[in-house]
């Protein structure tokens, strides 16, 4: 695959910085990423899938790497750009994948009548549903990050630059950090962010405690669900909440698995997963 970012001016005048896999393809697979990550965090899973023939694109939203900061970004502006990203590289269909705050802006674009399908992992639930405690399993850091977003995105952007926090992973999640693909992948995100700033934290922390702009009900598509029980950055609740409430949801419990783990234990599954909504 090209190593190369490439740019696509979207409407409003901002810029979307996306990769892409280039296998010839009117179908593919769209991924969102997690918070503080970079969009080539994907790029190991995009050789992958070409071996199944299958084209991959991902892309930094707002704010993200020279993706253009949004004002004020709800999950619903994702439906947008992933609309505009599908319309300029021609495709027909495509399924959205999404990793913890991605799973939000990948449920999104189901809206789209060219999604066969979204996979979350991890993925964040609506924050204010009456009938979600949303803080309810969160680890100690990461309450201390929603804390600060309440009071003040300069103030979490101070606290998510330091490196002094003491941050629990389960054992699972360990072993993946371990990895060297991981270790990789977390050394170019902070590259990432140090090279281009931190308004990402803003953008997605608008997201997550803003509504989102639709109803999670209107959803339609199939909805696969991969979620570690053990999870403190996104509890297991958000993940049952979303299989109670999307209309067409498959959850997947993996038993003694957290936040990381699950991208690295399961890749196999969803690769199978995004191959199965993609042939349908």
């Amino acid at each position: 695959m090209s190593e190369q970012y490439r740019f696509l001016n979207l409407q409003d005048g901002r810029t979307l910085e996306y990769l892409d896999s280039g296998v010839s393809a009117s179908s593919a697979v769209i991924f969102h990423q997690g918070t503080t990550m970079d969009a080539a965090a994907w790029r190991p899973w995009f050789d992958q899938l070409a071996e199944r023939g299958i084209r991959a694109v991902a892309f930094n939203r707002s704010g993200y790497g020279r993706s253009s900061h949004k004002v004020n970004r709800h999950t619903i502006d994702a439906l947008g750009e992933v609309a505009a990203l599908a319309n300029a590289l021609s495709l027909i269909s495509f399924v959205s994948v999404g990793w913890s705050g991605g799973g939000s802006h990948a449920i999104a674009t189901g809206l789209d009548s060219r999604c066969a399908g979204v996979v979350t992992l991890a993925g964040i639930a609506p924050y204010g549903e009456p009938d979600l405690d949303f803080l309810d399993g969160f680890k100690e850091a990461d309450l201390e990050e929603y804390a600060a977003a309440f009071r003040s995105h300069d103030e979490l952007i101070e606290l998510i630059k330091r490196t002094d926090r003491d941050v629990y992973w389960t054992p699972k999640d360990l072993e993946a950090l371990a990895v060297p693909e991981c270790r990789q992948l977390m050394e170019i995100s902070n590259r990432r962010i140090e090279d281009f700033g931190c308004d990402f934290i803003r953008d997605d922390y608008s997201a997550y405690l803003n509504p989102w702009g639709f109803d999670v009900r209107d959803v339609q598509v199939p909805v696969i669900l991969f979620q570690g029980d053990l999870d403190g950055n996104v509890p297991i609740g958000h993940a049952r909440w979303l299989a109670q409430k999307l209309p067409n949801a498959e959850l997947r419990e993996k038993a003694e698995h957290g936040h990381i783990s699950i991208i690295f234990t399961f890749r196999e599954e969803i690769l199978d997963c995004i191959a199965q909504l993609l042939s349908q």
